[in-house]
């Protein structure tokens, strides 16, 4: 009866230091997850600037369509080491891309949300109708180019649920275009109403 039990004592014990000492194993789609997450979260609090989210998203589709084309015969051992490897590679980018000293918020390359940017650019328009730096057929042909925006975004989030890094870069590009527009009829010289 002592030896039945030193045996299970021995045998817990082994159990309890075991998963000690070794990382925690995640699945593939844990770690997808967890590294889209972490990205989502640089953009959102400022610590990844625009061409570094879009570089780590590029990167992170690449490794999910390696694994895509992984999975159509079935993952063998070598394959989820690659994955890994790469994985690992890429939560190592993010880190340092997340900490690292480039301008943040504010500054010219930073990624700015697109709700932030729908806000920031309907409040110029607005305070250049007020002050006059607008005509109103000016102040009328960007808010239709704003609510075309708006729609478009509205369409990418109903089709798929989120913006995808596309998405988010055709809307980026139509924003840049539109805040460059009403800068410039905010500081030309049409007769204002």
């Amino acid at each position: 009866m002592r030896l039945l039990l030193a045996c299970a004592v021995s045998a817990m014990a082994l159990g309890l230091a075991a998963p000690a000492s070794a990382a925690p194993w995640q699945s593939i789609n844990q770690r997808q997850a967890n590294l889209d997450a972490r990205i989502d979260a640089g953009v959102r609090n400022g610590s990844l600037t625009r061409n570094e989210a879009y570089q780590l998203r590029t990167e992170y589709g690449q490794i999910a369509a390696l694994e895509r084309r992984y999975r159509a015969n079935g993952l063998n051992e070598w394959e989820r080491r690659d994955l890994d490897r790469r994985f690992d590679g890429l939560s190592q980018r993010i880190a340092y891309q997340r900490h690292d000293a480039q301008e943040r918020r504010g500054g010219p390359s930073a990624w700015t949300n697109i709700n932030a940017r729908q806000r920031e650019l309907d409040r110029r328009i607005d305070v250049g109708v007020r002050n006059g730096d607008l005509t109103r057929p000016e102040a009328v042909s960007l808010r239709r180019e704003f609510n075309d925006i708006a729609r478009q975004e509205a369409q990418f989030r109903r089709t798929g649920g989120g913006l995808d890094i596309r998405e988010r870069q055709i809307l980026d590009d139509r924003f840049d275009r539109l805040a460059q527009r009403i800068r410039w009829e905010r500081r030309d010289w049409a007769t204002r109403f």
